[in-house]
């Protein structure tokens, strides 16, 4: 029995957690629905009692889920939110209308845990997140639950969900010691979530071949399923400096430009929508979100669209090229491979491209630190290379000699709360830092600039 949180969040860890581990020593073989699927019959299968929309991806997934989430809860439905990973406390993987699953609460469910999977035996850290993630939804009696991957689809604990829809977002090169090293075999992996009969929404994707094999998995299993970029145009757009976007459907415009100049033409108008989080691919993401909607209220007529698309204006999303400081620029944005670094490099020039750049940077081992550094070089001018307390963070010094081969001013802090000293002390005008290369690195510096301001966002 367990009676603190400490106490509770230490037996969670105590089972093998396979984020914490290095890939080249986990055998393939221990990757199987068997363990997640014997302990949530343990508990009556609790993933049956309310809807779920299955979303995966490897950009992208955890700002598409807590936009549908902010939506959906704005349209009147109660709403579950289980993501990962957890930037500062663990509550925030499990959340019900925006809210966290307290500490008591966790303890609770760790005590009625304990003898389920002692009676299962080998289960991960990770299928008892998601296993207490589907209890507490069915305790707090929600309606419908947005459930993120954790990795891949096809062999992810969440893979046991039966969704009225399956998302998947952009796909790109990530854990291919997991997923395989090519697009078609990551692809492949993510189009693992699509069930036999249950619609699919395929995001914007970058490489054609994710398309092709999204479209085959749908296909065999005879599941609807709509191409965003085919379905639908959207363009974003500013109004007295709030950013927003707009979109319709393709055979909308098709059908304005048939008429024009009758009646439909003047008459027609593209659906506004409210943009929560900053950078160009947040529209692509937003786009998969209201086809999401139009989807969900196929299966909920009652759905209230506007209400819906009001609330994704509401969503707040921690890490996704977050301004913490305004006077001082400081964002913190989880980008951590060359997809999503590419996508913040212009995001940065796009907003403080007039300003001298410096970049705190910090990245697991085993990505792609060479490039990922070599795109971030043009648009910043200095780099502060660290470490998260992560085991798989690279050491600062490897990062600072990729720095200084390619030219490129750094400097080392041997900690994230060295990083944020020279943040601190920095008193420049016309200064802006950003932090990034990992969500570990990212959330680390928000959890220290929170502290240091006495903000408390995840109170």
């Amino acid at each position: 029995m367990v009676n603190t949180i400490d106490e509770a969040l230490d037996y969670i860890y105590s089972h093998i957690d396979y984020s914490m581990t290095h890939a080249k020593d986990i055998s393939a073989d221990v990757f199987s629905l068997n363990a997640i699927q014997a302990l949530t019959e343990k508990l009556g299968n609790p993933q049956d009692r309310f809807s779920i929309i299955h979303v995966a991806g490897t950009k992208g997934k955890g700002s598409v889920c807590s936009m549908l989430a902010s939506a959906l809860q704005a349209a009147g439905f109660k709403t579950g939110l289980y993501t990962s990973p957890h930037l500062i406390r663990f509550n925030e993987r499990i959340m019900v209308d925006g809210k966290m699953i307290t500490d008591q609460e966790i303890i609770d469910l760790t005590n009625r845990f304990i003898e389920p999977i002692n009676a299962v035996g080998h289960v991960s850290s990770f299928e008892i997140m998601t296993a207490m993630a589907f209890e507490y939804f069915r305790d707090q009696k929600v309606d419908i639950a947005v459930v993120e991957t954790g990795l891949g689809g096809r062999l992810d604990a969440t893979n046991i969900v039966t969704p009225i829809l399956s998302v998947i977002t952009s796909i790109s090169y990530d854990h291919t010691g997991f997923l395989g090293n090519t697009i078609v075999a990551i692809a492949g992996e993510k189009a693992g979530i699509i069930k036999p009969g249950i619609p699919v929404i395929c995001g914007c994707q970058p490489y054609p071949e994710a398309v092709k094999i999204i479209k085959q998995n749908a296909q065999k299993k005879n599941s609807p399923w709509i191409n965003v970029p085919d379905r639908y145009h959207f363009i974003n757009k500013w109004e007295k400096s709030h950013e927003s976007m707009l979109i319709w459907r393709v055979e909308d415009q098709e059908l304005m430009e048939n008429w024009c100049g009758n009646k439909i033409s003047s008459t027609w108008q593209p659906v506004t929508i409210p943009l929560p989080l900053r950078g160009l691919h947040q529209i692509q993401n937003s786009a998969a979100v209201y086809a999401a909607i139009c989807k969900v209220k196929s299966v909920f007529p009652y759905l209230d669209i506007e209400k819906a698309i009001a609330g994704i204006g509401n969503t707040f999303w921690p890490c996704r090229f977050e301004l913490l400081d305004e006077n001082k620029p400081l964002v913190a944005d989880g980008a951590h491979n060359m997809d999503s670094i590419r996508k913040l490099c212009q995001t940065i020039d796009r907003y403080y491209g007039t300003k001298e750049i410096t970049c705190i940077f910090g990245a697991s081992e085993d990505k792609e630190l060479a490039a990922m550094i070599s795109e971030l070089a043009p648009h910043v001018d200095r780099f502060i290379m660290t470490r998260s307390t992560h085991p798989r963070a690279a050491k600062p010094k490897v990062l600072s000699e990729i720095s200084s081969k390619i030219g490129r001013e750094n400097r080392t802090a041997d900690s994230l709360e060295d990083a944020y000293a020279l943040y601190s002390a920095d008193s420049r005008e016309n200064i802006c830092y950003i932090v990034t290369g990992s969500l570990f690195v990212a959330g680390g510096i928000r959890e220290l600039y929170m502290k240091d301001h006495s903000i408390k966002y995840f109170d």
